[in-house]
Order: C-alpha cells, then structure tokens, then sequence
C-alpha cells in the first residue's frame, strides 16, 4: 500500500483484492489475533442461527403432515418462543461483533497503510472505546435500510408470485428472474453501508451521514465494489454454506441410507467451513477499507498519511488533536505540514 493518490484511485477489482492480501499478510499477527479474538465468535454465531434456524423451518413444515400434526400443535408455540429469543440473542452478538470487528480492523488496515506500528492490545483497549458508540449508530441505521429493503423485497415477490394462479414453468422463470434482478440493489446497498463503516471510524460524522457519505463515495467505483461484493457473498453463501447444510446439517441423510456421513468427517467439514467463514468475514472488512481510500482517491479527495497517522494517534493517545472551532480532521483535504518538515 505504498501507491499515492493518483495511483489509488486507477486501482481496480483484481487491484483491491491484491492490496487487502497484502495488508493481511504484512501483518499477519494483529489480523490473526483480531479473527480469533473477533471474528471466530462471529462466525460461530452465524453459522449457529442457520442450524437453528433451518431446524425451526423444518419443524413448522411438520404441520403438513397429519401424522405428526398433533405433535405440531403442542410445540409449535414453545418452539416459536425459544426461536423468538433466539433471534433476540443473535441480532445482539451479531451487532457486538459486528461493531468490534469493524472498529478493529479498519484502524488496523489504515495504520498499516500509513506505516504505522500497531499493537492488538492498544487497539482494543484505547480504540473500540472511543469508536463503538457511533459505528453502533451507523449499524443501527445500517438495520433499519436491511429492514425496508427486505419489506419491499418480499413485497415485489408477493406481487409477482400472486400475478399466477398456478404453478407453471413460466412463473418460476418469472419470479427467478425478478429474485435475480432484486440481487442488483441489495449489493449496491452493501457497498454504501460498507463504506459508511469505515467513514464513521475514519471521519467525524456517523449514522444517516454517514450512508450519505459513503453513497456518494461509491459512484465512480460501484461496479468494482457491487463486484467484490457479489464475489465474497458467492463463496459464502454458494460454495461454504452449501457444503455446510449438505455436510454437517444434512450428513446424516448424504449417503441415502441410514449410515450418512461418518460424524468425524461432519465434525472437520464444520470447522472447516467456520474456519472459511471467518477468513471471509475478514476480508470482507479489509477490502472494504481498501475501497474506501480508492473511492477517497477517486473522488480528487486527497488521503494525507501524516495528517492520517496524527488522527490515528489521537485514538490511541500518543498525540493531542485540538481542531479550530467549527473545524473537523477530514480526509477529504491534505492537513498542514509541521514548522519543522516546512522549513
């Protein structure tokens, strides 16, 4: 990560994957100690609301079977309640991790970016306190779009699966199709709330600024990052989750019989796939951090690293920031060099 600006912004898909290896690998300690410490609690979390939530599914659909209809009855309530908690429970951690996650590693990805010594304990006791209440904020408005995005998705759908009175070839071409379409906003969407993460650690405005900020910063360079998106998601929820519900939810039935799957291969195959899951959920961080200072570079506004190393400072208490009234650190301008590196 030694380009300069101008180099920045002409980085492209293949460009900031290269770079987000780079940053992984020149500091391999921190970013094992933050996934472990992080992201595996992260990822066991995610991986444990799809087992749960599979096995949820599958007991409401024992009501269509009048076999086991009694049965239903009687638990169905019970188990719609302990689901109810459990969803409480995960969207807590879920935000927790998120936030920590997030924190930790956008200021560790800059700070190697500006050449800057970081150290795992520093930043998770002087960093993550000074920055968790305003990326929670963000994260809270970041629900809130998911949530009206996901009323007008299921309601586009039921639009168009209600245009059919029965089930025919076309109609599942149709809603194919339009699922396939409603892909195009959700990664776009990614990309803004993405962005405005690493503006709210990076720069002095949270929340609804934010997503407004990083909107802004995505034209430009949004094929490259709705393409980075489309591609972390695709190896996670098209080949590891995939292998995941097939291997280790389902291994009992692969075999057709009623041997399945040996119980130590579906053991290793798990944390497998909770080892690949938390690898993505790191570099889903770092690329989009290293979108970020190309969408900063892209849009002529200048990234400064010695301004930059002095804002990281302040986090970590080696120097004092006192901005002018009404004046904020920002990144979209080059700061004023010191007297002594003037002269």
């Amino acid at each position: 990560m030694d380009r300069t600006s101008q180099d920045m912004k002409r980085v492209g898909f293949f460009g900031i994957f290269k770079h987000s290896f780079k940053i992984i690998f020149k500091s391999t300690k921190i970013f094992a100690q933050i996934a472990l410490t992080l992201i595996l609690p992260l990822a066991i979390v995610f991986l444990a609301h799809i087992e749960i939530t599979n096995r949820y599914l599958i007991l409401s659909r024992i009501k269509n079977n009048e076999q086991y209809f009694s049965i239903y009855l009687s638990t169905t309530v019970t188990n719609l309640l302990y689901y109810i908690l459990f969803k409480i429970v995960y969207l807590t951690l879920l935000a927790v991790f998120c936030v920590l996650s997030t924190a930790t590693i956008v200021f560790t990805v800059v700070s190697v970016y500006t050449d800057r010594d970081v150290v795992f304990k520093k930043v998770m006791t002087l960093v993550v306190p000074n920055i968790w209440k305003k990326i929670f904020i963000t994260f809270v408005t970041i629900y809130f779009t998911l949530f009206i995005y996901n009323a007008m998705y299921a309601f586009v759908l039921a639009i168009s699966q209600s245009m059919f009175t029965h089930d025919s070839v076309f109609r599942i071409v149709v809603v194919t199709i339009i699922r396939i379409l409603l892909v195009f906003p959700f990664l776009y969407l990614t990309i803004v709330w993405q962005l405005a993460s690493v503006v709210t650690v990076l720069e002095k405005i949270h929340g609804f600024k934010a997503l407004k900020k990083g909107k802004r910063l995505a034209s430009g360079k949004i094929m490259v990052g709705m393409g980075i998106a489309f591609v972390l998601y695709g190896f996670l929820y098209g080949i590891i989750l995939t292998v995941y519900i097939l291997c280790v939810e389902h291994g009992n039935e692969l075999y057709g019989d009623d041997s399945g799957l040996p119980m130590i291969w579906r053991v290793m195959i798990g944390i497998l796939c909770g080892i690949l899951v938390m690898m993505v959920f790191l570099l889903f961080i770092v690329t989009q951090t290293v979108l970020y200072l190309v969408c900063k570079s892209y849009h002529q506004e200048a990234i400064d690293k010695l301004s930059l190393s002095t804002f990281l400072s302040a986090y970590i208490r080696e120097t004092m920031v006192n901005p002018k009234t009404d004046e904020e650190i920002q990144l979209e301008r080059p700061q004023p060099q010191p007297l002594a590196q003037q002269v």
